[in-house]
């Protein structure tokens, strides 16, 4: 698990960029289950931003549900793959193992 923060730009149904604070609960090169205040709705598409590094990358809702704390966590698949989204040193290259 990682909990890191992210900013989150959705364009809700109604047309409005909505752009909301939220933070991840695990991370991988595909993507990332995050918590946010907002449900989105399945399929529906996201751009996380990194906070730290700037790097932006898009993506879809492929699950969303209320979580204890009156949020959602919500399941985030990027377009293609990007573990440098995280930091090169949090994820390893696909199919090449981990830190030894």
């Amino acid at each position: 698990m990682i909990q890191m923060p992210v900013l989150i730009h959705i364009h809700m149904p109604d047309g409005r960029l909505l752009r909301q604070d939220g933070f991840t609960l695990v991370v991988n090169s595909r993507g990332c289950v995050l918590a946010m205040e907002t449900r989105p709705e399945i399929g529906q598409h996201m751009v996380l931003v990194n906070p730290t590094s700037g790097v932006e990358q898009s993506g879809a809702v492929i699950r969303a549900q209320r979580s204890r704390d009156g949020g959602y966590a919500v399941a985030f698949q990027f377009d293609k793959p990007t573990p440098q989204f995280w930091s090169p040193v949090l994820l390893p290259e696909e199919g090449k193992g981990g830190p030894r």
